[in-house]
């Protein structure tokens, strides 16, 4: 995780971005690395919905850094890497998604939120190419969990609860800069109920297989 997501503007992902107190997200449907996407982070002018680049790392001419595959960020570096360290003290932010697509052995699933859309833990980066401000984004990434053994066992992007207002309003702050007191979500614990839909292809999600129940382990 992550390879790709899906950003559509459904019920549910709506339940995310009203508790977040942002607009609406806009359809993109699935989304893959080094594409545009939206993020959710605080600025001076407050909470807002921006578009970012899907990688983290770019080159001086704006394009993404390939050399590196910087569009996920390990839970295990987030507090050594040189490119982690700095964002996940003062530049964090959430990426809205109505389900992330993941592939094992090419079956591949779309996993959802049962009852709301998900809240994904990223860290962004802010770039200044010539006259244009480019903001990029990665998603956090945690050891798999065993609910998730037959779908992907690697890993597991980091889920944030969206209904949490405290830890919300500390994530997205970059005054709060004691990153320490998130390494309690940076485990392999599902935050919410989830269902997997067996799906046709990395890109295609009709659902071609039965559904699989994730219970939230926290």
């Amino acid at each position: 995780m992550c390879g790709a997501f899906a950003a559509i503007n459904n019920p549910f992902v709506k339940s995310v971005t009203d508790l977040l107190q942002v607009g609406e997200i806009e359809i993109r449907n699935i989304r893959v690395p080094a594409s545009s996407i939206q993020i959710i982070h605080e600025t001076d002018d407050g909470r807002q919905l921006t578009d970012a680049k899907w990688w983290l790392l770019l080159n001086s001419d704006g394009k993404p850094n390939y050399k590196y595959a910087t569009f996920n960020s390990r839970w295990d570096k987030l507090y050594s890497s040189r490119l982690t360290k700095g964002l996940f003290q003062a530049s964090r932010c959430i990426i809205p998604a109505s389900g992330i697509i993941e592939g094992q052995n090419k079956i591949y699933h779309h996993i959802q939120g049962k009852n709301k859309g998900l809240a994904l833990g990223g860290i962004y980066k802010t770039y200044q190419i010539g006259n244009e401000t480019i903001r990029t984004a990665s998603i956090i990434t945690c050891p798999g969990n065993p609910q998730l053994e037959n779908i992907h066992k690697k890993s597991i992007p980091l889920m944030l609860d969206s209904s949490d207002k405290n830890l919300i309003d500390a994530w997205l702050s970059p005054d709060f800069t004691e990153s320490q007191a998130f390494s309690y979500l940076l485990t392999n614990s599902i935050t919410q109920d989830l269902t997997a839909n067996n799906i046709a292809g990395a890109r295609d999600l009709s659902i071609v297989g039965d559904d699989i129940n994730i219970i939230k382990s926290v």
